[in-house]
C-alpha cells in the first residue's frame, strides 16, 4: 500500500514538474532573436591598392530558432556597404550595420569634431587613390599610343610621305596629355602623403583626449538555424588605407653563370586595426566603386566657326544680353555633353586595357597567397616584408654600349620567368655576388616571357668613340650639290680574357626633306640584322651592331669598327646644325 501511495505521488510531482515548464516555455517568443556577443579574430586579409578585404571569425554554439549575432569594435575605415556573413549552417537573413555613441567621448565636444574628421579623411584617401590608380592606367594607354605614332611616322622619314603637321599635331597632343595624366599623378601623390600625415595627427590628437572613440562600430547578423550544435561564423568587409607595392631583389652569381629573383611585398597598413597572424593574400584587382557602367553619350563633330575679332562694345553689349539664343545654348550643351562622353570613354578604355593581363582564366587580376601566418600593425610609418617566391631565371648575357650617350660597357642579363608567377612592375634592386649594383625600375613579366635587366658597368671592357673628319665636298655634275662627310670610329678593348657578345649602339642623321639626303657608308662591318631592330630602330637612325669580342691581347688597339654618314644637300639649302661628335 505503501509502494502505490509512493508511486501515485511521484506521478503527481512529475505531472507538476512538466506543467510548470510548459508555462515557462509559453513565455517565450520564437519571433524574437536570442542575442550574442561574439569574440573574433581575423582569419584573413586579401590586400588591394588602397583597400584590404578583412574575414573575421567565431565559432559558436547555437540552438535552433532566431539568433541575432554581433561584432563589435570594426574598425573606423570600414566601408559598410561591403559588409558580409557566412555561416556554416543555418541561413542568413540580413547584416546590419550600427555606430553609437560612447558615454566617454559623446561628453567632449573635441572629440565628436576629431572623429568627424578623421572619418572625412578616410573617405578622402580613398578618393584619391581611385584618381591616382586611374591616371596611372590612362598614362599607360598614352605611352603606348605614342610609341605607335613614333614608329609609324619614322617609316616614312625623309620620304614626301611623312605628313609633318600630323605628325606635330600627334607629338603635341600626346605632350599635352603626359603633362595633363603627370599632373594629376603629381597632385593625387602629394595629397594622398598629406592625408596620411593628416590622418595620423588626427588621430594623435584623438587619443590624446583619452577615452574611446566617439562612436564604436559593429555589425549584427540576423540568423536563423534549423539544427542546433557549434558553428562557425565569418564577417567580410572593406577597410581604406592599406596597399601593397611589389618589390625585387635580382642577384647574379659572382661568375655570373646564375641569377636569383627574390619576388617580396611591401605592406603597408592604417585601417585602424592590427593584422596579427592572419592569411595574407596579395590582390592586383581593384574593387570598383561603382556597380554600373557611365552611359554612352552622342559624339558630335561640327564646322569650327572662323575666329573673329570683335570690339570692346560689341563684347559690352553682347554682355547685356539676359539670354542667348535656344539653338546656341543647345550645341554648346551637345559639345560639352560630346567632350565629356568621350573623356569617359578614355577612361573606360583605359581601365578595360589595363586589366588585360588573364592568368588561370580566372579573370584579369593575379592574387598571390603567402604561405606564412602574417602580422601586420595598423601603422603606415612601418613596411613589412612579405615573401611571394624565390626562383632561378635562365640568362643570356650580352654587353651593351652606346660610346655617344654614356661611358662604359654594361652587361645586360635576357631572363627568363621560368616561375609559374606573374611578375609584376615594381622597384627592383640588382646585386652581384654580395655587392650591391643599383636600383632599377623592373617593368614586369608572365611566366616564360622574357625580360632585360643590366647588371652595371663592366672597367675590363670599353669602347671608346672619336669623330675621325668631318668636310664638305661639292657633289653633282657641275658643283651645284653638297656633301658633308663624316667619318667615325669605335674602339673595343676586352680585358674580361675570354671572348664577349657586344651590341654597339650609335646614331645617324633623318632627313625630314626630300631635298635632304643622308646615307650610311664605308661601315666596316654589317648592321644587326634583328628583326625588332629593322623594324623600329633602324628607321630612327638608331644605328646597331651585333659584334663577338675576342680578348684585346696587351698593348693592342682591340676591336675597331669604322662608319661614314654622307648628308647630301643642294648649296642653296641652309639645313640644321649637324653635330660635331
Amino acid at each position: 500500500m505503501k509502494i502505490e501511495l509512493l508511486a501515485l505521488a511521484l506521478c503527481c510531482l512529475a505531472f507538476e514538474t512538466n506543467a510548470n515548464c510548459q508555462g515557462d516555455a509559453s513565455q517565450i517568443d520564437p519571433n524574437v532573436p536570442e542575442e550574442r556577443l561574439l569574440k573574433t579574430k581575423i582569419e584573413s586579409v586579401v590586400l588591394y591598392q588602397g583597400r584590404a578585404a578583412i574575414t573575421r571569425v567565431a565559432t559558436t554554439t547555437l540552438t535552433a530558432g532566431l539568433w541575432r549575432l554581433r561584432f563589435e569594435d570594426l574598425p573606423a575605415s570600414i566601408q559598410p556597404e561591403t559588409l558580409e556573413a557566412k555561416c556554416g549552417s543555418g541561413r542568413i537573413l540580413s547584416v546590419d550595420f550600427s555606430e553609437r555613441a560612447t558615454p566617454e567621448a559623446a561628453s567632449t565636444p573635441d572629440a565628436t569634431v576629431l572623429d568627424a574628421e578623421i572619418r572625412k579623411i578616410n573617405q578622402e584617401i580613398a578618393t584619391t587613390t581611385d584618381t591616382l590608380t586611374g591616371a596611372q592606367s590612362e598614362l599607360k594607354v598614352v605611352e603606348s599610343v605614342g610609341v605607335r605614332a613614333a614608329t609609324d611616322a619614322t617609316k616614312d622619314g625623309g620620304t614626301t610621305k611623312l605628313d609633318l603637321a600630323s605628325l606635330d599635331g600627334q607629338l603635341a597632343w600626346m605632350a599635352t596629355q603626359r603633362t595633363r595624366i603627370g599632373g594629376v599623378i603629381r597632385v593625387a601623390t602629394e595629397r594622398a602623403e598629406m592625408l596620411r600625415k593628416d590622418l595620423v595627427s588626427a588621430q594623435n590628437r584623438r587619443n590624446a583626449l583619452g577615452g574611446r572613440a566617439k562612436t564604436t562600430q559593429s555589425a549584427e547578423v540576423l540568423l536563423a538555424m534549423t539544427t542546433e550544435g557549434e558553428v562557425p561564423v565569418r564577417l567580410s568587409y572593406l577597410v581604406t588605407d592599406a596597399r601593397w607595392e611589389p618589390v625585387y631583389s635580382i642577384r647574379a652569381s659572382p661568375d655570373r653563370n646564375a641569377i636569383g629573383i627574390e619576388f617580396d611585398a611591401l605592406v603597408i597598413q592604417n585601417s585602424g586595426e592590427d593584422w596579427k597572424g592572419v592569411r595574407l593574400s596579395l590582390s592586383t584587382a581593384r574593387p570598383s566603386r561603382a556597380a554600373s557602367p557611365t552611359s554612352v553619350t552622342p559624339w558630335i563633330v561640327d564646322v569650327r566657326a572662323p575666329y573673329v575679332q570683335v570690339s570692346e562694345s560689341v563684347v559690352a553689349y553682347s554682355m547685356d544680353v539676359s539670354a542667348a539664343p535656344a539653338a546656341e545654348t543647345a550645341q554648346t550643351l551637345e559639345m560639352k555633353d560630346a567632350s565629356a562622353g568621350f573623356l569617359r570613354k578614355r577612361k573606360s578604355a583605359a581601365e578595360k586595357l589595363s586589366e588585360d593581363a588573364v592568368v588561370g582564366g580566372s579573370g584579369p587580376s593575379v592574387t598571390y597567397t603567402i604561405a606564412l601566418p602574417f602580422d601586420a600593425p595598423s601603422d603606415d610609418q612601418v613596411r613589412r616584408r612579405a615573401r611571394i617566391a624565390s626562383f632561378d631565371a635562365p640568362t643570356k648575357f650580352v654587353f651593351q654600349t652606346q660610346p655617344i650617350a654614356s661611358e662604359g660597357v654594361f652587361l645586360r642579363g635576357t631572363l627568363s620567368n621560368a616561375s609559374p608567377f606573374q611578375l609584376l612592375p615594381g622597384r627592383a634592386s640588382v646585386f652581384v655576388g654580395a655587392d650591391y649594383v643599383g636600383a632599377t625600375q623592373f617593368v614586369g613579366a608572365a611566366p616564360k616571357q622574357e625580360f632585360a635587366v643590366f647588371f652595371g658597368a663592366d672597367p675590363a671592357v670599353t669602347a671608346r668613340r672619336e669623330l675621325i673628319k668631318k668636310e664638305d665636298r661639292q657633289s653633282g655634275l657641275f658643283g651645284g650639290g653638297l656633301d658633308t662627310v663624316s667619318d667615325y670610329r669605335v674602339t673595343i678593348s676586352n680585358g674580361t680574357g675570354r671572348s664577349i657578345d657586344m651590341e654597339l649602339f650609335d646614331r645617324r642623321p633623318i632627313s625630314r626633306s626630300d631635298k635632304i639626303e643622308v646615307n650610311l657608308s664605308a661601315s666596316s662591318l654589317l648592321l644587326s640584322r634583328d628583326a625588332d631592330y629593322i623594324a623600329t630602330q633602324f628607321p630612327q637612325g638608331i644605328l646597331r651592331w651585333d659584334l663577338s669580342i675576342p680578348p684585346t691581347p696587351s698593348g693592342n688597339e682591340g676591336t675597331v669598327v669604322t662608319w661614314t654618314v654622307v648628308v647630301s644637300r643642294s648649296k642653296d639649302i641652309e639645313i640644321t646644325p649637324l653635330p660635331e661628335k
